[in-house]
């Protein structure tokens, strides 16, 4: 696996995690909000499970435990990339993979903080991919 592919395997993780956090607070208002009413007087169709709320909270906390262990796991992957970073001699190379990947600056932030020019910034984070893909091999 390269430098990239992990990079890009841990904002997909963040992602993943991020729509399921969305999806409880979906079901945390479907819980809290009350059935419809009948107003035409005719009668309704029995719902096929007589305890819907029962059945919403159990799946709200599924999915919590799912995102407790994935968080788990996101922050595992995390430790053992920025494990390997520090072991880089050069600090640029460090400063640049940190704030693009776990800091998410934009490049021209990134530029402004390190003081380089945007050529030698792009040259710097393709030299420190390089590095930790040799890392990463290694390991």
């Amino acid at each position: 696996m390269t430098a990239k592919e992990l990079f890009r395997q841990i904002s997909h993780m963040e992602s993943f995690i991020e729509t399921k956090r969305q999806r409880i607070i979906a079901l945390s208002e479907l819980a809290s909000s009350p059935g419809s009413p009948n107003y035409s007087g005719m009668p309704k169709n029995p719902s096929p499970d007589p305890s819907r709320m029962a059945t919403i909270i159990a799946k709200k906390i599924d999915l919590e435990n799912e995102v407790k262990a994935e968080e788990l796991r996101l922050q595992e992957k995390k430790l053992y990339v920025l494990d390997l970073i520090a072991t880089m001699d050069n600090a640029d190379y460090q400063a640049v993979l940190i704030k693009r990947y776990f800091e998410r600056l934009s490049w021209e932030d990134i530029i402004s903080q390190i003081n380089y020019s945007r050529r030698y910034t792009f040259t710097l984070h393709g030299r420190a991919l390089e590095e930790l893909d040799k890392r990463l091999s290694d390991t």
